[in-house]
Order: structure tokens, then sequence, then C-alpha cells
């Protein structure tokens, strides 16, 4: 498991992982959207796509991280913030950005064959520079000797392609325009500058610009309200509405005047969530083009990511960042086209889907589901040719594993769990497809199943909890990387996490623990039936497995694995997840 760092950083200074969550949640804005909009008809691309594509592009991209010779190990688009530059020096950057082989087509013709249905782009993001023609002066076509405008190249190059179009527009932040959100206090003059001076003077007359200069809009998304005043979100939301009525906006318009919820940044969710709500990721780790930045997700890593988000009732939108000349980077290209190569062979998983049946992921992939139909993606094929399902109810009328000439799925019920025999060899490199068709709409026992060939992870926002306390946490690995995770902590001396799983197979489970803390911690599981791990392992700053021995089930059904901490420090230790695998 990747090792999660505790150093936290925004804008300069260090913070907990509690100030830094309940700062971004706030920045973030309320969570809450307009009630009713789930039927409409302008929540129609976003509610059957379920998959876009989000563009950062700006004049950070040309910087690419770097700034005189110094590197920003972080998300590119926050470099002047975190590298401190002058506004006169960044704002100088305009002269020297020339993207000249930026290609619009080229761009919406990707998008297409990676098998997204939309783009929303960065037309200003914090930095305060404009990306389209503005009668604001810093903008990419007066300040730059680019000289065009990219936005209508690219509005014009989805239509042509027939993906939806959109604009991601910073309201609240804008460091370089006077009064806004962390950007200068005074004028050019020396007078006082206010946040009302900067949304009359630049923030309401570019989203006016934006809403009228492009066409029909099918989103317009607004990034980090934070303390903006609530009347002049209404009036934003208001013009938006008037000019765009079909745009979509998202929750972080701020004070619940969105019509879908946006999740954490890089947040895919392990439960099923309900209503209208999308999660924005990254091609790699930064947003913008950062020249160090080569952890890209390979084809496999962006599909599950986008089966799971589809599989918890979501969308998914996911973010490439052109470099300075307006360039994708190829890596991010190929592994894009590589996934719509396989979304293009399985649609039906992706496009209109609903989510799984089940709350959760399975541990050998995830669920999608068209109506009375389920699609299972199996991105860990199993090697003994068991695909297990617990707590399906309904009844299956037919299963076909899609790709696959003549090749045989049968099915069997024992007690709680549904077992499928599949071929040894699976069809799809990337993932495998296997249709269930129910003869009524699936009803499933929620209960997680402890599977017999498989490795199982039970997370901790899925356990009962009592003498401690169950918190969702967020935090930066690197500056804007974020990670999001359940866990328990605060443990008092009788406190317990417990977990109801369902046993297929009786045996032995090796188990591990992942959690974090100082010190070194001693650590109980016990199952209802009398067996019992405990072990003394170090703990460190950073979530890491460490195994703690077999666990022996005696018989199969339902059963219980209860967590408690023995010794140690109460106050620092977090659990994040227990593991079983079953012992060989």
């Amino acid at each position: 498991m990747k090792c999660i760092m505790l150093f936290l950083s925004t804008v300069g200074l260090a913070f907990s992982f509690a100030h830094a969550q309940e700062s971004m949640d706030k920045m973030w804005g309320d969570s809450k959207v307009v009630s009713g909009v789930e039927k409409s008809d302008r929540a129609t691309l976003f509610r059957d796509g379920n998959y876009g594509m989000f563009i950062h592009w700006g004049l950070f991209s040309h910087l690419g991280g770097k700034w005189q010779d110094q590197t920003f190990y972080g998300i590119g688009e926050w470099i002047k913030l975190q590298m401190k530059i002058s506004d006169a020096d960044y704002m100088a950057l305009a002269k020297e950005f020339n993207p000249s082989e930026f290609n619009a087509r080229e761009i919406a013709k990707l998008a297409k064959e990676a098998g997204m249905k939309w783009i929303i782009i960065t037309s200003k993001h914090h930095e305060g520079f404009a990306m389209f023609k503005s009668a604001h002066p810093f903008n990419i076509v007066d300040a730059s000797p680019f000289a065009r405008d990219p936005m209508k190249e690219l509005a014009e190059a989805c239509k042509a392609e027939g993906l939806g179009f959109g604009f991601y527009y910073s309201h609240n932040q804008d460091w370089t325009a006077p009064g806004a959100s962390r950007g200068p206090t005074n004028n050019p003059d020396g007078s006082a500058a206010t946040f009302e001076q900067y949304f009359r003077e630049k923030c309401y007359p570019q989203v006016k610009e934006i809403c009228t200069q492009y066409g029909p809009l099918s989103f317009v998304w607004f990034d980090t309200p934070g303390t903006m005043p609530k009347e002049l979100v209404r009036e934003q939301a208001e013009l938006v509405r008037k000019l765009q009525p079909n745009a979509m906006l998202c929750s972080r318009i701020g004070h619940g005047m969105g019509d879908y919820e946006s999740k954490g940044d890089m947040e895919v969710p392990s439960r099923k969530i309900k209503g209208l709500w999308e999660t924005c990721d990254t091609t790699n780790d930064s947003w913008s083009y950062a020249w160090y930045d080569q952890n890209w997700k390979d084809a496999k890593a962006i599909l599950h990511r986008l089966v799971s988000t589809v599989g918890r009732g979501g969308t998914y939108l996911l973010n490439i960042g052109p470099d300075g000349k307006g360039r994708v980077p190829p890596q991010a290209a190929k592994y894009l086209r590589k996934a719509g190569e396989w979304i293009k062979r399985y649609p039906q998983v992706i496009y209109s889907a609903g989510p799984s049946p089940w709350d959760y992921a399975m541990p050998w992939g995830d669920v999608t589901t068209q109506g009375s139909t389920l699609n299972l993606v199996v991105f860990d094929w199993p090697a003994d040719g068991r695909l297990l399902l617990p707590g399906l109810k309904s009844e299956i009328a037919s299963a076909t594993l899609l790709g696959a000439k003549d090749a045989q799925v049968t099915w069997t019920k024992q007690g709680a769990w549904t077992e499928l025999r599949v071929p040894a060899v699976r069809p799809d490199a990337l993932a495998s497809v296997i249709t269930l068709d129910l003869k009524e709409p699936a009803v499933v026992d929620q209960t997680p199943g402890l599977h017999p060939n498989v490795p199982v992870t039970l997370l901790a926002e899925f356990a009962e909890v009592s003498g401690a306390e169950k918190k969702g946490i967020r935090w930066m690995e690197k500056f804007g990387e974020w990670k999001a995770a359940g866990q328990v902590s605060r443990w008092a001396a009788k406190g317990k996490a417990i977990w109801t799983v369902e046993v297929c197979e009786a045996g032995d489970y090796q188990v591990d623990l992942t959690y974090k803390g100082e010190g070194r911690l001693v650590w109980r599981i016990e199952t209802d039936e009398g067996v019992t791990v405990q072990n003394q392992q170090n703990a460190t700053a950073v979530y890491q497995a460490y195994p703690f021995g077999l666990l022996t089930f005696k018989t199969p059904g339902k059963h219980t694995l209860t967590v408690s901490l023995v010794e140690g420090d109460r106050k620092t230790a977090s659990l994040h997840a227990l593991q079983a695998r079953p012992a060989e």
C-alpha cells in the first residue's frame, strides 16, 4: 500500500490534518444542491454520459512547475503563490506565453476517442489570466503573442465532434486582481480594494463573456467559493441561468446553488451515494502540466476509477494538463485512448449505467447496472475460475462473458453466495465483463463477503464503532494532491471497530491491519467464535499494512470481526482497514 504523508502545507504554511480538511471543505463550499434537477432535461448529458474531460491550462502551464531554476513539487497551477512570485513578474509571463502547438480539434478528438462525452476547460484559474478574449486586458488574446482565442476554437471543435462543452471559472480567488480572495489588497493608486469591486469590474463581466461568446454551454464549473458573499453567488447563478439555461452548475459555485455535488479533488468514494454527483480526478498527480510529474495513471487505473465512480452512483471528470506549447502529454493521451478502446467494446458499462446494487466495490472489480442487468467488471480474474457474489437474492436468468466466443458461464447458489464458474483465461487483458440478466431488479444483502479465493479489504468506514471516533479525513501528499480515507481514531480503553462479514468457506485467513500512529501499538483481532490474534507492531506517521497472523473461521456464514487497541498512544492511533486473504 502506498505510504500516505502526514506533512501538509497550505499556501506555504504547515497545517494539521483537521485544519487542512476544514480549510478545504470551506473553500470547496456547501455540498448541498438545488432539488429536482436529476430528472430535468439539462441533467441528461451529465446523468447519462458519466464521463467527461477536465482541462487545466493557463500561464502556469508555461512555467511547468519551475520558477527561476527551482522546481515546485506540487500542483502546478498554484506555483505563483507557493513560489511567492510577484504580481509584476507573473503577469509579465504573458509576453512569453505562446502555445503555438495548441490544436483544439486534436484535443476534442482525443476526448471522443477516450470515450468522454464533454470537455470542461479553465477559462480563468486562480492566477487571474483569462484564456479567452475579454474586456479585461489580462487575457491570452491581448496580452500574449499567441493572440488567438483557444476557447472559441475548442468550443467549435467540441461542437464538430458532438461533445458537450463547458467552462471552469475561478470566481472567488484571483491572485492578480485587486480585492479578490488572495489577490492584492490595494489598487494601483494605493487605495483599498474590495471584493465587491473585483466582482463588479472583473468577475461578473467575465462570466457574462463566457456565457455569451461561445454558443450553448453544457457546464459552468465555478471553484473554491470560500467566504464569497451569498448575495454575489446568487447573482452569479442567476446570470448563468438567464444566459445559459441548459448549463449545469456544480456545487462549488457555493451556498447550495449548484445542480450537482462535486466531491473532493481526486476522491473516488468507497460507499454508494444518492443523487447527482461527480468526482474530479487527474491523469497524474498535478492538475496542470508539471515537468517532473510522470506518475501517469495507466489504462487499467483509469478504468478502475471510472467504473468505481459509476458503480457508486457518480460521474467521473478526468483532467489533462497541456504544456506551455499547448500539447497534451503523450503518456496521458496514450492511456486515455487505450481506456477509450475498452469503453467502445463495453459502452453499456458506463453510459446510462446505474450504480451497483452493492454499496461497495468487490475485491475482484466492480458492478454497474442497466435495469435488471448487472455488468460485472472483473479487473482481477480468478485463477481458480470461481467468481463469487455475496448476498445476491435475485434469481439469475442468464450469464454472458462478453468478448469470448462459445465461453460458458454457469452459476450455483451456496447459502448466501452465488458462485459463477468462468473460463480459466480472461478474454480481456484490461478488464473482462460478465453480464447477468436477472429475473427481477437486483436485491442484495449488503453484508460484505470474506472470499475464499481473493484478498478482501474491510474499510473502517463500514465498521460499527463504539468507544472511538469514525470519521473521514483528507490530506495532501504533495501540495494540492489530495487523498481521502475513512478511519477510526480517538480510541477509548474499551473502543471497538466491528465488521459483520459473510464467510463463504471456513478456514485460515491471514489478517493485516492498516493504521498509523506513534510508538508501538498492540491491537487485538477476534471473531465471534472466540478466535483471537493479538500482536505488537510499530506505528509510523503514515498508513501502512502490518501482518498480524492467521485467523481461523470454524464455520461458514455470518460472523463478526472485532478490532480493539489494547496498548499504545490512543490519541494518534488511526485504523484505516483490515485485510484478510485465504491462507494457501
